[in-house]
């Protein structure tokens, strides 16, 4: 199946959620905060956790071929370590670990999206990557600023850590925006399809951030934009000629690991404190931190 073709479902799967959540909160259909933040981290166990749920293949790709079967006894102790690091930082240091999260996420979550129609490791590609992905984090800044606030509080950082940006949100905002979409005319200047699939996604991203409470927009785009085109890429790895049994070959070997991480997760909602969404908040976030971080090193070094 072509990517633009791809591509085009994608973002009519993720038009039809975001219009008919905005429809459903328009008329106060969902009027309970925390069913919404069940219903997002349902999501991200769902979609968005099971994006990785295929690294310990990468892991073994990388390693067996230096150590035969010993491999595993080394990925999946490295794996958790690596996760109970950040883990660590992020209690003992918030304000650092959030950052590093923000930056490190944001070049991961474009290099990602942008790696869907273009392989590149130059300098432009690179700083695009990171413009598309921080769009997240300045578009949540600007348009649900009091939200944002509301979860660094819940993630251990105080207000008194970024309050100087405050006055500066809506610039830092129109800036991404508009080097981001001068980075992808240039990219994309000789594949004139590609550049007007990522220029609609930038808008359906930004109307979504807009529109809907920061927790769904976020979801939304993370489990339908994000990994989606992730579990694509490994539905093709995993059959390159037939996408549609890929996908089942995916969902078979990513049911295990995903059902661990999901349980894991339900027990620390319930037994961190009597605060659930506070719980919710934490678990996703951290939770996706400690994620994050093997998940990247695995990535690079499988394209090296």
């Amino acid at each position: 199946m072509p990517l633009n073709k791809i591509q085009n479902i994608l973002l009519i799967i993720f038009s039809i959620f975001g219009s008919l959540s905005y429809v459903l909160f328009t008329n106060n259909f969902i009027q309970d905060d925390l069913t919404l933040l069940f219903f997002c981290f349902f999501l991200i166990l769902v979609l968005g956790v099971s994006h990785g749920a295929l690294d310990h293949i990468r892991g073994k790709r990388i390693l067996e071929p230096k150590f035969n079967k010993a491999w595993s006894i080394l990925f999946f102790p490295g794996y958790i370590i690596l996760g109970l690091i950040v883990i660590i930082s992020w209690v003992t240091f918030p304000p650092v670990t959030l950052l590093l999260f923000l930056i490190t996420a944001g070049y991961h979550f474009g290099e990602e999206d942008l790696s869907f129609f273009k392989e590149d490791n130059g300098i432009i590609f690179t700083l695009v990557s990171f413009l598309k992905g921080f769009l997240i984090i300045t578009l949540s800044f600007h348009y649900s600023f009091e939200n944002t606030s509301l979860f660094f509080e819940y993630l251990m950082v105080p207000q008194n850590y970024y309050e100087a940006l405050i006055p500066l949100k809506s610039i830092l905002f129109s800036v991404n925006l508009i080097c981001l979409v001068a980075g992808l005319i240039y990219l994309f200047k000789d594949s004139i399809n590609h550049l007007v699939l990522t220029l609609l996604e930038v808008l359906l991203i930004t109307l979504t951030f807009v529109y809907l409470p920061l927790i769904l927009a976020f979801s939304l785009y993370f489990c339908f934009l994000h990994s989606s085109k992730h579990i694509i890429g490994l539905a093709r790895e995993l059959d390159k000629q037939d996408i549609k049994n890929g996908l089942k070959l995916f969902s078979v070997k990513a049911v295990p690991l995903t059902c661990i991480t999901a349980l894991a997760a339900i027990l620390f909602v319930f037994l961190l404190s009597e605060k659930l969404d506070e719980n919710i908040i934490k678990t996703i976030f951290i939770g996706l931190a400690s994620l994050t971080l093997p998940h990247i090193l695995l990535e690079i070094l499988d394209k090296k």
